[in-house]
């Protein structure tokens, strides 16, 4: 029973979207397209404010070169799909394949989870070592971008 209404809310979303979704992507057509160095950029000036915002001690300092690469690549790719949605939208015609939109969407999602796998890796060793502010401090930059996504 439950599946059949997660099942049937998921389709009613996807649906929604796709009759709602250029409505939408016309308003925001106004949008600056970041390039991919650009992007990167954003990604690397984010790790080093974490790191700044972190205040690491020269032990915990050790372990961040291989969490800020991972945290770099994490942000990246989702500047770069968040852009690649919106102009997917913006370019969409009224009928919607919605079987392969929603391919699409387990494919990202799969790379997602992935990626997160490879940063809570890096992330452990640091992790460990940082005290409740650290934690707490970490903890938000991670999710403040999902926060964010939910926004636009």
């Amino acid at each position: 029973m439950r599946r059949t209404i997660t099942s049937l809310a998921v389709a009613a979303v996807l649906i929604g979207s796709a009759t709602i979704g250029p409505a939408m992507a016309r308003d925001r057509s106004d949008r600056v397209e970041l390039t991919a160095s650009q992007l990167a950029d954003h990604a690397a000036a984010r790790a080093a404010q974490l790191k700044a915002d972190l205040r690491l001690t020269p032990e915990q300092d050790k372990n961040w070169s291989g969490v800020q690469a991972e945290l770099v690549n994490v942000w990246r790719k989702q500047g770069e799909q968040r852009q690649s949605w919106r102009n997917a939208r913006a370019n969409q015609a009224s009928n919607v394949d919605l079987i392969e939109q929603m391919r699409k969407d387990g494919d990202s999602r799969i790379e997602h989870g992935n990626d997160l796998k490879k940063l809570a890796d890096a992330a452990q060793p640091l992790y460990a070592s940082l005290d409740d502010r650290q934690k707490r401090r970490f903890g938000e930059a991670l999710f403040q971008r999902s926060r964010d996504r939910r926004s636009d």
